[in-house]
């Protein structure tokens, strides 16, 4: 074989690697695209989610506290569905049902409620950022634990009740 026929053939080789991966990390790239696009609602939930506990606890004692425990209901469904399609997390689950009995209960105090929603949708997101800055959802798991051992490895959770931090740290 002549040498410009071989290197045609190298050529030709070089070039099909190279359309192959840039192919390759152009799909990549708008699967990661995706992935951030379809979680974006998410954001606007929990943001809506943390409005309507604050609601709940400036309506602690009126009629307003109803309306506000429907709307909460209602934010609470959405972001159930959205999450679990999403950004699918037991850990996150678990945290959302736990701040959803803790608002739908009269026995706790309403500030009590308001520092454990606080904390709760703030390592909630965290959570949904951890989703969405690793491309494996392993990765993403093992992130949600290192949040939740700092959470309760720092001063803001000594704050919880004791009960509320037994739960949680079953997470871990």
């Amino acid at each position: 074989m002549s040498p410009e026929v071989e290197a045609a053939l190298l050529g030709g080789i070089i070039g099909g690697v190279a359309g192959v991966a840039g192919g390759g990390f152009a799909a990549l790239a708008a699967l990661r695209a995706s992935q951030l696009a379809a979680r974006a609602p998410l954001a606007s939930i929990l943001c809506a989610i943390a409005n309507t506990l604050v609601q709940l606890r400036v309506s602690a004692d009126t009629s307003e506290r109803l309306k506000a425990e429907r709307e909460i209901e209602r934010k609470w469904n959405e972001l159930s569905i959205h999450q679990r399609i999403l950004c699918p997390s037991t850990k996150m689950e678990i945290l959302l049902s736990l701040l959803l009995a803790a608002a739908k209960s009269r026995e706790d105090r309403p500030d009590d409620l308001l520092v454990l929603a606080s904390q709760t949708l703030e390592k909630i997101s965290r959570m949904v950022g951890a989703h969405s800055s690793h491309l494996f959802r392993w990765r993403a798991v093992r992130e949600e634990s290192k949040i939740i051992r700092n959470w309760l490895a720092s001063q803001e959770s000594q704050v919880l009740s004791e009960s509320t931090r037994q739960k949680v740290s079953r997470l871990c």
